[in-house]
């Protein structure tokens, strides 16, 4: 079993793994290099297992605590919590959160759980990295972003809210404070510094995952 280190600093994001097949191993191997606290949900726990890391913590049903403690037992020491809600996700951002994390990448289906929603709802108090079917979800709240990349960089915009008006800098086909009303691709022209911006309106940015999951 490989292992990180014990040594925790909540000042590094958790990874929290709800959907073990939304990003590539080779990728969770270099966001475990950072030694984060591993948080898996109880649906996720059988795949996790296989990979052979070390997990700190399962959100887990009451009812299936007795039936995960034996499977459990080889990661010693790990915190098995139970929760009588069925949104388990919703209760490890809850754990998160009481035990002063401020930051968490998250490995979720974004279409077929309530990540997006919680990522928002809790924005304020856990910054959250959504990675799904190896791509990277970031929640942009104030409709404001720049970022150094290389000429082809692709990016996909997401509008959230009603009446988002959007420039763009840095790209082949560029936004001028145009209402933006469904979700867009833009590639980078320039190797430099592209802009986002909206009226104050919050955005999902969407990119592939590169090996430095940081950039």
């Amino acid at each position: 079993m490989s292992s990180h280190h014990i040594v925790r600093d909540e000042q590094e994001p958790a990874l929290l793994i709800a959907d073990p097949s939304a990003l590539s191993l080779e990728y969770v191997e270099h966001l475990l290099e950072w030694s984060p606290t591993v948080i898996v949900v109880e649906h996720a726990l059988a795949e996790v297992l296989k990979w052979g890391i070390k997990i700190d913590v399962v959100v887990a049903g009451v009812a299936s605590l007795e039936r995960l403690k034996p499977r459990l037992h080889e990661q010693s020491p790990v915190q098995l919590l139970g929760f009588e809600s069925a949104d388990l996700l919703a209760c490890a951002y809850i754990f998160l959160t009481d035990n002063g994390y401020h930051a968490v990448n998250v490995l979720a289906d974004i279409y077929n759980s309530q990540i997006l929603d919680l990522c928002r709802s809790f924005e304020s108090s856990l910054d959250s990295i959504i990675f799904y079917n190896d791509q990277k979800w970031s929640y942009i709240s104030n409709g404001a972003y720049h970022k150094w990349v290389t000429t082809g960089h692709h990016m996909g915009v997401h509008p959230v809210a009603a009446n988002t008006f959007f420039r763009s800098e840095g790209f082949y086909t560029n936004w001028e404070n145009e209402m933006l009303l469904e979700p867009i691709e833009l590639t980078a022209e320039i190797t430099g510094k592209v802009t986002l911006q909206t009226n104050s309106k919050p955005l999902w940015l969407v990119e592939e995952v590169s090996i430095d999951l940081y950039k």
